[in-house]
């Protein structure tokens, strides 16, 4: 189809398989899944695709709870019980009321394409019944938050009556409310949950991380179709080929013809076999065959000098290759054996190279693997004596019933099924992975609630600018005050800091709302008020805002309101404002890397060879490095103060013109050190001393 409602389902079809991949690889490394928060964080034991269950999309089982997975990469908020968002709500209604167990979550697992309305306050609503739920306070809704409980729950309620034709109770509305959790994931191509579990699966396996991952996608979509589920086992069985060392701890291959670089160059997506034919018409088969199914499963086997095609009858196999022109050089060799032999020759006419497919990509990199893991490259890989002969086959091996290998093979030691690369004449090699001694595990775990401020940045679109560090933060407070903030459109938020509601004693939190209903007054004064984005993410003058792309929502007022559990957990926005960054260290001294001064950090390690390259065209050398990661705000702050001491700055993601000038990044600039340099621009232009009242 070409119009846009078939783009619109392909899009969900990917998302909802992105999201199984998500959880498969999380069995793979045997992690803890946590993708749906911290309430719905459970070890997998099982995965279900496209079940007889009423929520159908995806089903995680744990060992004590089931979650129930719809998944809506894009989706509004609607009070119409038909609609695609009272679609979602009647299958969590029809889920609770067939088939109701203690533990069971519904989650509305959707994208950043989703609206705000479902990704910000359908997600606190239902945070606010799990916490009535659980007997804790109750959380105060502003007005568009409770106009998203009301119709949400006045949709369950339709859906109830439909269903079971009673009216749904109190205690069962609530359940139901309490069971809904929403979670918007960031699985798309380079999005930051997928560039973690990419770096996850880059330090467990022995092959490219972004070649599993599309195989389990693939693997994912077969499953679905099929509606099939797997356990950990099945995982095991079907990745567990790729776990290993990861790519800092490989052996060191010993010198020779055979590197990991040319062999994973070379195709492996399907095979041209030269067979003696079964049938009359002709003597020889030369066919070619896709090696790989879309689930990345081998669809042919080879045994004995045998290979069965499809589930057809066995051939007798003469030889086996990795080209056409390979099977061409064999019978040119041969050319006597074939002079007067009836050859039919059958090419598949396909629409795209196989040799480019996530599974054959992937069982590239394995065997590349295979063959630099060999301590002496010139032993045969079938008797083992050394080589020396012209013009050794290199082949893999890939027989049922023997163990697969890549390597060199004496020509007197080729058997039919053999399948050969080639002769090795040329070496191509790779960039060089530079991800070395990197916390793969930390740094996932890390950004699950983590860079609160740069996300707040990417929604604002500043691509520089000074980054204010208060070296005095104060999270100890076990005040009973905070500080609300009310807004024009009758909405409310709280101020935050480091992305938490701090706690503040009542003469504390007086003090900061008197201060900020001055601010409020002097902004509206000047004409340009102070507001907050529509996500409450950020806040600022009207006037940047817009021209940010926002529509922003004007401050009224500050008041002391006192401090709740329930506030403190629905409008803190993260729980690292600054970290998981990583930066660059010199492998000869332990440091970190400074170029004129300055340590740059990043928020995207998987994206570390695109700065690599801008830096390398502005001019800048680097040492030989490793790469290590601030896992937490206390690890940030040690860094930047020990940096600051030292005379060094640091910056975010810096990209540099070819002069050297900054074009994007972020200074991280010591909040204390402006006042006091403005309390000093102030004490000069009154004519005061400088430290002069």
């Amino acid at each position: 189809m070409g119009n846009s409602g078939g783009a619109a389902t392909h899009s969900g079809v990917d998302f909802q398989q992105r999201i199984a991949a998500y959880a498969m690889a999380h069995m793979l490394c045997g992690l803890e899944f946590a993708a749906f928060g911290r309430a719905a964080a459970t070890e997998i034991t099982e995965l279900r695709f496209e079940t007889a269950d009423e929520i159908d999309d995806l089903v995680v089982v744990g060992p004590d709870r089931r979650l129930f997975v719809q998944a809506k990469n894009t989706l509004s908020l609607s009070d119409a019980p038909r609609s695609e968002f009272g679609s979602v709500l009647a299958q969590f209604v029809a889920q609770y009321v067939s088939d109701d167990q203690p533990g069971d979550v519904y989650v509305l697992a959707t994208s950043q394409g989703a609206s705000g309305r479902i990704r910000k306050e359908l997600g606190k609503v239902t945070d606010a019944a799990r916490l009535n739920a659980a007997g804790g306070q109750s959380l105060p809704l502003t007005a568009p938050e409770q106009d998203v409980l009301t119709k949400t729950q006045d949709i369950i309620r339709s859906h109830y009556l439909a269903r079971t034709r009673k009216d749904i109770t109190e205690l069962d509305l609530q359940r139901i409310t309490a069971r809904i959790h929403v979670s918007a994931l960031d699985l798309t191509e380079g999005g930051s949950q997928e560039s973690a579990i990419l770096l996850v699966l880059g330090s467990r396996v022995t092959v490219p991380a972004n070649l599993l991952w599309a195989n389990m996608i693939a693997f994912g979509v077969s499953l679905a179709r099929d509606r099939h589920a797997l356990d950990v086992a099945a995982v095991q069985d079907r990745f567990g080929t790729y776990l290993g060392p990861s790519s800092q701890d490989q052996p060191t291959p010993a010198p020779g013809p055979i590197t990991a670089e040319l062999v994973a160059d070379l195709p492996f997506g399907w095979d041209v076999v030269l067979a003696k034919s079964p049938y009359p018409e002709c003597d020889f088969i030369v066919t070619d065959i896709m090696r790989f199914d879309e689930a990345g499963a081998k669809r042919h086997t080879f045994s004995a000098g045998q290979v069965l095609i499809g589930g057809r009858e066995p051939w007798e196999v003469v030889g086996r290759w990795s080209t056409w022109a390979g099977c061409d050089r064999h019978m040119e060799a041969h050319a006597d054996d074939y002079e007067d032999k009836r050859v039919a020759v059958l090419a598949a006419d396909l629409p795209q190279d196989p040799n480019q497919s996530a599974a054959a990509l992937a069982h590239a990199a394995y065997c590349a693997r295979l063959a630099a893991a060999h301590e002496d490259p010139y032993a045969c890989r079938h008797c083992g004596d050394p080589i020396s002969e012209d013009g050794a086959p290199l082949v893999e091996i890939d027989e049922e019933g023997q163990p697969e290998d890549v390597g060199l093979v004496h020509q007197a030691c080729l058997t039919p099924t053999d399948r050969v690369l080639g002769m090795v004449d040329a070496a191509i090699f790779r960039d060089h992975h530079r991800l070395r001694n990197f916390d793969y595990a930390g740094w996932l775990a890390a950004l699950r609630g983590g860079q609160g401020m740069f996300g707040a940045l990417a929604e604002s679109q500043v691509k520089h600018g000074p980054i204010l560090w208060k070296s005095a933060y104060d999270d100890f407070s076990l005040g009973k005050w905070c500080v609300r903030m009310i807004l024009e459109d009758g909405g409310t938020t709280y101020t935050t800091d480091r992305g938490q509601v701090p706690r503040m004693s009542a003469d504390r939190a007086a003090q900061e709302a008197e201060k900020m209903n001055r601010a409020l007054a002097e902004a509206r004064e000047k004409g340009d008020p102070l507001c907050y984005t529509p996500s409450k993410a950020e806040w600022g003058s009207y006037s940047r805002l817009l021209a940010q792309g926002h529509d922003p929502i004007p401050c009224t007022n500050a008041e002391v309101v006192p401090y709740t559990r329930a506030i403190g957990e629905a409008y803190s926005t993260c729980e690292r404002y600054y970290t998981p960054l990583a930066y660059l260290v010199d492998a000869e001294t332990g440091e970190p890397v400074v170029v004129e001064g300055v340590i740059s950090l990043l928020t995207d390690p998987w994206n570390l060879g695109s700065f690599l390259k801008n830096w390398e065209r502005a001019g800048i050398e680097l040492p030989e490095f490793t790469v290590s990661a601030l896992l937490t705000d206390e690890q940030f702050d040690r860094f930047v103060r020990l940096t600051m001491t030292r005379g060094q700055g640091v910056i975010v993601d810096p990209r540099l013109a070819l002069d050297g000038s900054l074009v994007s990044g972020f200074w991280v600039t010591s909040f204390e050190q402006l006042l006091y340099e403005a309390e000093q621009d102030r004490a000069t232009a009154e004519g005061a001393m400088p430290g002069e009242s």
